[in-house]
């Protein structure tokens, strides 16, 4: 997402010109993480950011704006985008790769709130708040671009429509997060399951009876705690799931048969 012309002004800041690659540093709240910054290349084009219901409608002349606020970035798995409690200095764009966001509970012990795809928005809180109130972390090697609140803050009010367009994309948000929430209550372990196994199917993905084969980003236990089921139904419901020829697990190595049964127990 981010231009050439970017590139040549701004990247002085980390001592050259990113024509080609540059390593940075990027600094996120209280800590700094070194990253691969990158010039535009031809995935930029095809973003899936640029996609979503927020940026499809831009102009040229927006997406060159846009270009000209966020940063790209390559992040390695395990590495720590941000922290909780980190001064929330920058929003997000994933581009390719996986990163989960967990949160620190009053004993200590970390829980994985939610999973994060290509084409997601994240850090929206850095436009409201001091500070971050989940940790985020790359699952995957990651193509994330970054944009610094001020920048992005400036970008928007020189832009009502996309203002606008953020507003509505926030209320979306709002009613993902209810229907999120509704799922977890009224949902069975068999609903659960099949909805996340199927949200890790890429829109790219074939449709029909077609086999899917795919890598899970989490461990049983990290699923466990995303859909709050225990480790052993996750199992006992893969389990079952196989007796139904609808997927086959291997450790993280899964492969979904008959995706369009798995589609029938996630809405049942």
């Amino acid at each position: 997402m981010a231009s050439p012309v970017f590139c040549r002004v701004t990247c002085m800041v980390v001592n050259k010109c990113c024509s080609g690659k540059e390593i940075a540093l990027l600094f996120l709240g209280d800590e700094s993480t070194t990253h691969e910054e990158t010039a535009m290349g031809p995935g930029c084009a095809n973003c899936p950011v640029l996609k979503t219901s927020l940026f499809r409608n831009l102009s040229p002349d927006q997406i060159q704006g846009l270009g000209c606020v966020f940063r790209p970035a390559r992040f390695r798995r395990n590495q720590i985008l941000f922290f909780e409690g980190g001064i929330a200095q920058h929003l997000f764009a994933l581009h390719a790769g996986l990163v989960k966001m967990v949160k620190t509970l009053d004993n200590g012990r970390e829980r994985i709130t939610g999973v994060l795809f290509p084409g997601e928005l994240f850090g929206l809180e850095s436009l409201t708040d001091i500070s971050y109130p989940l940790t985020a972390v790359a699952l995957r090697d990651c193509e994330i671009c970054a944009a610094p609140r001020d920048e992005f803050a400036a970008y928007l009010r020189s832009n009502p429509e996309v203002a606008i367009g953020m507003v509505r994309f926030l209320v979306g948000e709002l009613e993902r997060v209810r229907t999120a929430v509704t799922d977890m209550s009224f949902k069975d372990a068999r609903m659960k399951v099949a909805t996340f196994l199927l949200s890790l199917i890429g829109g790219d993905a074939p449709n029909g009876n077609d086999t899917v084969s795919l890598t899970l980003p989490l461990s049983r236990l990290e699923i466990s705690e995303v859909l709050e089921l225990s480790p052993e139904t996750i199992s006992r419901t893969l389990s079952s799931f196989r007796r139904e020829q609808l997927v086959v697990a291997r450790g993280r190595h899964l492969v979904i048969h008959n995706r369009p049964g798995l589609e029938t127990v996630a809405h049942r």
